[in-house]
């Protein structure tokens, strides 16, 4: 970018036409390159400072991040204004720390980050906030597609509106199925649908309400994982692993359950109408 800025430019020398294009994101090209790097060092101070808090006790031992890792940091969080989107390159260059300095894991799962959008983040951090919180202290394999598939959740989307934080402007309908069909063909989810609860009925007869049901993936509980700062995880410890309060900002109601424990609902019998 910063090769661009120059004088005698018709649009890049001009604030307003840049103001036109851009909005505020002409801050990273409009005016002196020193606005360029203090607005990319912002963004990269708000990650590192993110990445400190999630290292807690690991930020005082001995280790190194490895230096592709941090390259593919600098060269996309700069740009990185999401907070959700901070959180998780903050939360992967916490991950990548390690004694020697060797493990570059963290590069593949970076690669996966920068081709998500933020909605496709922000449901992949509903979906799997959900998983843990359903499943917590459960001993089962994420690596086995058959036990995934018995443990298919259900997210009512009175659940996952509301976490989405949409905007005005922002529309909902076609933003869940970028984000749904996102996240499955990274494989970071699977076997998913979304809709009417008539349109669901196939997956449960009695899911009560439109939603989501969605099947949770390896790859999907590692970058979840990786996100929160786990030091080289797995995905396979997702559900012995504590996140409460990993990332206070995205608010997720109550509401979601295991496809399987839909039951139907016990209609009490009402005395009075019984026959003697």
């Amino acid at each position: 970018p910063t090769t661009a800025v120059c004088t005698g430019l018709a649009i890049l020398g001009s604030k307003d036409i840049l103001l036109k294009i851009l909005g505020p994101t002409a801050d990273y090209v409009g005016g002196e390159i020193q606005g360029l790097v203090a607005k990319c060092n912002i963004n990269l101070d708000n990650i590192f400072e993110k990445a400190f808090r999630k290292l807690r006790d690991r930020a005082d031992q001995p280790g190194e991040v490895n230096p592709r890792v941090l390259k593919h940091i600098m060269d996309e969080g700069r740009f990185c204004e999401d907070e959700l989107t901070a959180e998780y390159y903050g939360g992967i260059l916490a991950s990548a720390k390690s004694r020697n300095g060797r493990d570059d894991r963290g590069v593949t799962v970076l690669s996966v980050v920068k081709d998500l959008s933020v909605y496709q983040l922000r449901t992949h951090f509903i979906i799997y906030s959900i998983v843990h919180r359903l499943f917590k202290g459960d001993d089962w394999n994420l690596a086995d597609n058959g036990q995934c598939n018995t443990h298919r959740i259900w997210i009512p989307y009175d659940v996952y509106v509301p976490a989405m934080a949409f905007q005005e402007g922002e529309d909902a309908n076609s933003i869940v199925s970028h984000a749904l069909f996102g996240l499955s063909r990274h494989n970071l989810i699977r076997d998913f649908a979304f809709g009417s609860p008539e349109f669901l009925k196939a997956q449960n007869p009695y899911i009560p309400t439109a939603g989501i049901v969605v099947t949770p993936t390896l790859p999907g509980a590692e970058m979840f994982l990786w996100a929160l700062g786990l030091q080289g995880a797995s995905g396979g410890e997702l559900f012995q692993v504590d996140v409460q309060g990993a990332l206070e900002s995205v608010s997720i109601s109550d509401g979601a359950s295991p496809l399987k424990d839909l039951k139907p609902k016990l209609v009490e019998p009402n005395p009075q109408s019984t026959v003697p």
